[in-house]
């Protein structure tokens, strides 16, 4: 296998002890590894059915992993039977007039994008990582900055082939009952083998966006800005917003991107910041520990100012480029999918969520990051239904952020989710309550994951 994880310095996918670990080991550099006993490395449908049936013949439970991107308990499995997507890495076919993409569970979007290049196409969602796996991404939901255009990447899914843990495979698309009850279902219902997804007709190299930014040093202000873009993002091709706060102090902006007309001087300006970033991300990825550490934070707060003119594969690359969470002081980061109204007092919420963590020193700098949503999946079809996700991402002390104190920061994130009805992003760190949980998970609408042989996660 060779090794994809340049952006990752301090973790590699490829690695044979990466198995024993998830992203867990970001915010805990000395979380306990847990060792499966049994790896499973198909690359075909026929090799996951054989592996299926094989731990269902020995009464094992099975755990899909992808890149091992979550850190909730979801991908490792102590002395236990995993499935590893890594050599389903085919690009299946593209079909240009169709404007889809078929492709294995285990292919790295960022290669699929690659490949979509090469005939002036792109993936519609795509995630900040470039090495989640489609099945992965799926898994979750996926979201990105233009999913108040094209909703998750699971919504993008047009059709799905999976093998349930019967060992039986299943071919469907959007019509189906067990479609979206697959999507986005954590591998709690089976096997995705295979996915085609809708694509578009672009060059992301080349396609020049104006950043219409506000910045702003005022958190009420900050989170106003936010809520309005977020509820109504009008024509913008991708929109987030980010504030970085200090404790005492912070910074944020809020952007909505849309085309600009190719001009000398602009594609210059977007040249130099694309260089810019790059020569950031590599300091991150190649310098010493301590002065990559400082490279880190200038990336950080880089992206509280981004560039007025970028190309669109900038945008959607932009946070995992500037900053590497492996380096530096260990972060946790803690989502939720707030619907769009909401969305400001969520985001106060799980800020204070974290206020006694951060006095106790467990908690130093960190950051507020929302995306806009507009989703078929995660509104249950109902028209003009927006949802944002929010992700606060902490630098934290490991000896201080001890179990308990983690504990109750996510307890009391949850708390605030479930008291604005909103979800989690459930690869990231929930409570262990299965009935809290059930709640605060937007596949439960779509089928009853407690009981029957696919009762896999919360068991």
């Amino acid at each position: 296998m060779r090794d994809r994880s340049a952006g990752h310095r301090a973790l590699s996918h490829a690695a044979l002890s990466w198995l024993a670990y998830d992203w867990e080991r970001v915010g805990d550099p000395t979380t306990r590894p847990r060792w499966p006993f049994k790896v499973y490395l198909p690359r075909s449908t026929e090799e996951v059915v054989r592996a299926v049936r094989e731990a269902a013949a020995a009464g094992e439970r099975l755990i899909v992993r992808g890149s091992g991107h979550s850190s909730n308990g979801l991908v490792t499995a102590e002395g236990g039977a995993v499935l590893l997507t890594e050599l389903m890495d085919r690009v299946v076919e593209i079909d240009e007039r169709a404007g889809t993409c078929t492709m294995q569970a285990g292919v790295r979007l960022g290669d699929v994008d690659r490949r979509l290049a090469e005939r002036g196409l792109g993936l519609k969602v795509v995630g900040d990582h470039g090495d989640l796996t489609a099945g992965g991404f799926a898994s979750v939901g996926g979201i990105s900055p233009a999913s108040h255009r094209f909703g998750l990447f699971a919504d993008t899914v047009s059709e799905l082939e999976y093998v349930d843990f019967a060992g039986e495979v299943h071919r469907c698309g959007r019509t189906d009952p067990a479609f979206r009850r697959v999507l986005a279902g954590l591998g709690r219902h089976g096997v995705i083998t295979e996915l085609t997804v809708e694509v578009l007709r672009i060059d992301k190299r080349r396609t020049l966006l104006r950043n219409d930014r506000i910045v702003t040093g005022k958190l009420p202000e900050f989170l106003a800005k936010a809520a309005e873009m977020l509820v109504s993002p009008g024509q913008a091709w991708y929109a987030r917003a980010f504030w970085i706060d200090l404790g005492k102090a912070g910074c944020g902006q809020i952007s909505r991107y849309h085309p600009a007309a190719e001009r000398a001087d602009r594609v210059v300006r977007s040249r130099l910041a694309r260089g810019c970033q790059r020569a950031i991300g590599a300091a991150t990825a190649f310098l010493p520990r301590s002065a990559a550490a400082v490279a880190k934070y200038a990336g950080v707060a880089a992206m509280v100012l981004p560039p007025v003119y970028t190309t669109a594969d900038r945008v959607e690359r932009f946070a995992d480029e500037l900053a590497d969470a492996t380096v530096g002081a260990p972060t946790r980061m803690f989502i939720t999918i707030a619907p769009a109204e909401a969305a400001a007092e969520v985001a106060r919420g799980m800020l204070d969520a974290c206020a006694a963590a951060r006095r106790a020193g467990a908690i130093g700098p960190l950051t507020l990051y929302f995306k806009p949503i507009r989703s078929a999946y995660l509104s249950g079809d109902r028209d003009g239904v927006r949802h944002a996700e929010i992700t606060v991402t902490a630098t934290v002390d490991p000896a201080r952020m001890t179990e308990r104190v983690l504990s109750t920061v996510v307890e009391r994130i949850d708390d605030v989710a479930l008291a604005h009805g909103a979800f989690r992003y459930l690869h990231t760190r929930t409570g262990s309550d299965p009935h809290r949980r059930r709640r605060l998970d937007p596949n439960a609408r779509y089928g009853d994951e407690e009981s029957g042989p696919e009762a896999r996660w919360l068991a």
